[in-house]
């Protein structure tokens, strides 16, 4: 990774990719406490070629946390700043006040997808 400003052009190596890593997982807050997560408390779950799962526990209020974070192969090395959306101002003003989704959030819609018959549009609409 160039240290001039200059973003490398290419897959990245896969030093540069767990920087990346840790530099996102940086800046998580737990959805519990809101308490930010140390990076290196997160344990390595899974990576193949670009996609890495982690997971790792508060330290403040041991709630668990698992993140999924997907790579383009042509990703540069710092992540862009602005924000590339179709929504309008006022929908991410929404957005930004909205809970964040919780593992119990998770699990209820695994359990609903699981007891469901098939028909996911009528479960959709209900």
């Amino acid at each position: 990774m160039e240290q001039s400003g200059i973003t490398p052009v290419g897959p990245l190596s896969e030093g540069d990719k767990r920087r990346l890593v840790l530099k996102l997982v940086a800046r998580l807050r737990c959805v519990a406490c809101e308490r930010p997560y140390d990076p290196h408390d997160f344990t390595l779950v899974h990576n193949w070629q670009d996609t890495w799962v982690l997971s790792t526990r508060c330290r403040h209020c041991q709630e668990p946390c698992h993140v999924v974070i997907f790579m383009h192969l042509d990703a540069k090395a710092e992540p862009e700043t602005d924000l590339i959306t179709d929504l309008t101002p006022e929908e991410l003003r929404e957005v930004g006040q909205r809970r964040p989704i919780t593992f119990d959030d998770v699990l209820d819609v695994h359990v609903l997808l699981e007891e469901c018959d098939g028909d996911l549009e009528t479960l959709l609409a209900s």
